[in-house]
């Protein structure tokens, strides 16, 4: 199979925002996702990807009508990806107690150190027709994993004072982050999204009220900047969501990514808050990892066929683009919904 994307890119950062925002259907569904893999990348290009040069290449030739970066930092005390990351951020993990909490500089009280760089410097060379999508992370999740997911529970109730104190650190500095990027940025923004998992295929991890508590306060000043900005605002969560479809309605967010396929029906979703978000995603990551590309373009159609008709939908993988994903399953996904036309 001939690697790259075979398509003429047209980016029109209009066609996606237009969906985003429920302003009618677009002339072909546009394609959205934020975590592309660098392996991914470099199979599109054919070559490796080290500028941003490069990086500006890979949105035009995958056929978005966007650029997706988001600052530089690391705000992880534990490393998940190891046995013993995975222990801690299970059971007990390193911030324990107020005292643990002020014993020591946390990578997120340092926001000086996150990068812009390139923020700046994508700003100076892409194309007028396109935009900016800026996102930031897991204020959530980044304290749960410091804290442990037992003892972070544990101290909802026996130590709140720890919970309130962490959020706000952890909420200042990742909307301190989206300020910091609207200035670098300016009129090169085209939307703002904002990625934390709270929920699995049955329901949320912790009870709403802790989320609308501490966390929803700080993504609702992210939505009220991205209105201040009249740009979409996006959300990124897994899991089952039904519990919390009001609250992100009253936060103001306009699209939900990425409709995970085993914790919700995609077509109820449609049928009942097609009306107040965009839908975006939905194609199963293990059909992109393991099947085949007619697979993958069949169930690009279904998707667009059902939760496209009336436009509010972008096609983009169930979670993120992983480097196990098949590149040529990638490529059927991204040239069904690029030559998608309506009979």
């Amino acid at each position: 199979m001939t690697k790259g994307i075979n398509i003429k890119p047209e980016p029109d950062f209009e066609r996606i925002r237009r969906t985003l925002m429920l302003e009618g259907k677009p002339d072909r569904p546009p394609v959205c996702d934020f975590g592309i893999a660098l392996e991914i990348k470099e199979w599109v290009l054919g070559r490796e990807l080290r500028t941003v040069e490069d990086e500006l290449e890979f949105w035009i030739n995958a056929g978005y009508d966007y650029v997706h970066l988001r600052p530089r930092y690391d705000f992880n005390v534990v490393d998940i990806r190891d046995k013993t990351g995975s222990s801690l951020a299970e059971g007990v993990g390193v911030i324990q107690t107020m005292e643990d909490l002020h014993s020591q500089t946390w990578p997120w009280q340092k926001t000086d150190d996150v990068g812009y760089d390139h923020i700046k410097e994508m700003c100076k060379i892409h194309p007028q027709e396109m935009k900016l999508i800026i996102s930031t992370a897991d204020i959530f999740t980044h304290i749960w994993e410091a804290m442990g997911f037992m003892h972070f529970c544990e101290c909802l109730y026996t130590c709140p004072e720890l919970i309130e104190a962490l959020f706000l650190q952890l909420g200042e500095a990742v909307y301190t982050m989206n300020l910091r990027c609207v200035e670098e940025a300016g009129d090169k923004i085209g939307a703002l999204w904002y990625t934390d998992d709270l929920a699995f295929n049955t329901g949320t991890f912790v009870h709403p009220d802790v989320y609308r508590k501490y966390l929803f306060p700080w993504v609702r000043k992210i939505a009220q900047l991205a209105q201040q900005l009249d740009v979409p605002f996006l959300y990124h969560t897994d899991g089952n969501l039904w519990e919390l479809f009001e609250d992100f309605a009253e936060i103001g967010v306009n699209a939900i990514h990425p409709l995970e396929p085993k914790s919700m029906d995609p077509v109820e979703v449609k049928k009942k808050w097609g009306d107040t978000f965009c839908l975006i995603g939905n194609i199963d990551v293990d059909l992109l990892s393991r099947g085949e590309p007619e697979e993958v373009e069949a169930m690009v159609l279904d998707r667009i066929e059902k939760l496209g008709y009336d436009g509010g939908y972008c096609v983009g993988s169930s979670n993120t683009i992983a480097p196990y994903v098949k590149p040529e399953n990638f490529k059927a996904m991204i040239e069904t919904a690029f030559y998608y036309r309506e009979a």
